[in-house]
């Protein structure tokens, strides 16, 4: 039998958007994942791996995103927006993305003083992110932390989470 011998390598480009991975120990019902690295992640699987009742594992996993509340409501240039409503430690203190769902508009949010506690205000937001359309926000409208998950199933361990994370740059034309 003869062998072919590789002097050289050839190289591949993968086409198509990454994907990423992390295993997260869910410690308790509720209990929050955030991805600090990345403004936004859109999760594609949210599985249940272990568990202290048994050892059965690979069940899906029922999430949400955290949320906030806009308190006073905003028009759709405002660079500024002032939340309650969240949960201490839920959020970076800035660089991630928000959604409205009442209007489908992604707010990219620089800053947040208040992600030690539950209120405060978002500052240096870019409005009308990601090819979405700014819109004005109501008083009490909820909005969506896209780098944060709630994990709201009963089962504790282990977690897998895959997810494709949005663009660094808030310009970028994705929706």
């Amino acid at each position: 039998m003869a062998y072919a011998i590789d002097t050289a390598t050839t190289g591949a480009t993968i086409v198509g958007y990454p994907m990423h991975f992390v295993i997260a120990t869910k410690a308790t019902q509720n209990d929050v994942v955030t991805i600090f690295d990345k403004p936004g992640i859109i999760p594609f699987l949210v599985m249940d791996l272990t568990n202290a009742a048994s050892t059965s594992g690979g069940t899906q996993e029922w999430w949400e995103y955290c949320t906030v509340r806009n308190t006073g409501g905003e028009l759709s240039t405002s660079k500024s927006i002032e939340y309650d409503g969240g949960v201490i430690g839920e959020r970076s203190s800035g660089n991630y993305y928000l959604f409205a769902p009442a209007s489908g508009e992604m707010i990219y949010v620089s800053s947040d003083d208040g992600a030690a506690a539950t209120s405060g205000n978002l500052t240096g937001c870019f409005r009308g992110a990601l090819g979405t359309t700014a819109a004005d926000i109501s008083d009490d409208d909820y909005m969506q932390v896209m780098n944060s998950i709630l994990l709201k199933g009963a089962n504790v361990g282990k977690v897998l989470i895959g997810y494709f994370a949005l663009p660094d740059e808030p310009r970028a034309n994705v929706f």
